[in-house]
């Protein structure tokens, strides 16, 4: 019994000498089951005003583009594309802080689709343009990255530049 009494002792001892630790309190959610509190941000982004200039597309989804070809992209301050301009590959983007919408930007009035495409030219589309296209059509956010690149994200997706 007086083992059992010191080990009581020995335990609240040790417990006392020790930091107490950080208590996370959640809430719960709607219908009464707790939920998880939020995950701190991946990475601090800060804002980026245009999309201006020539890009190195370097990463999808998280991922390292690890292809035999590169892939560019050329922008101003309301569009983005991807060169030959006859391949169709063109995206209007607005940005308002954290956020951005694509599609054609006008600055006098909403979002919509290239009205007028230009023609279709006969060239190979590298394969994982698609994936770019999937990024800017479901694109939510963009910011800067602390080792300089932009980050689009929307969608559950991402892409990362760089500028060329």
């Amino acid at each position: 019994m007086r083992l059992v009494a010191l080990a009581v002792l020995a335990l609240a001892a040790c417990s006392q000498e020790s930091e107490p630790e950080e208590q996370v309190t959640t809430l719960p959610a709607p219908g009464g089951i707790e939920s998880p509190p939020p995950a701190p941000p991946a990475s601090p982004l800060s804002p980026v005003e245009t999309l201006a200039g020539e890009w190195r597309v370097a990463g999808i989804d998280g991922q390292p583009l690890d292809e035999p070809y590169g892939l560019a992209l050329s922008a101003d301050d309301t569009e983005i594309w991807w060169e030959p301009r006859c391949a169709n590959f063109a995206f209007g983007y607005r940005i308002d802080g954290f956020t951005l919408d694509t599609g054609t930007a006008r600055p006098d009035g909403p979002m919509t689709p290239l009205e007028t495409p230009p023609p279709v030219c006969a060239i190979g589309i590298p394969p994982r343009l698609s994936d770019v296209a999937r990024v800017l059509d479901l694109a939510e956010s963009v910011g800067r990255t602390p080792s300089n690149g932009i980050l689009i994200e929307g969608g559950g997706h991402s892409l990362t530049l760089y500028s060329q």
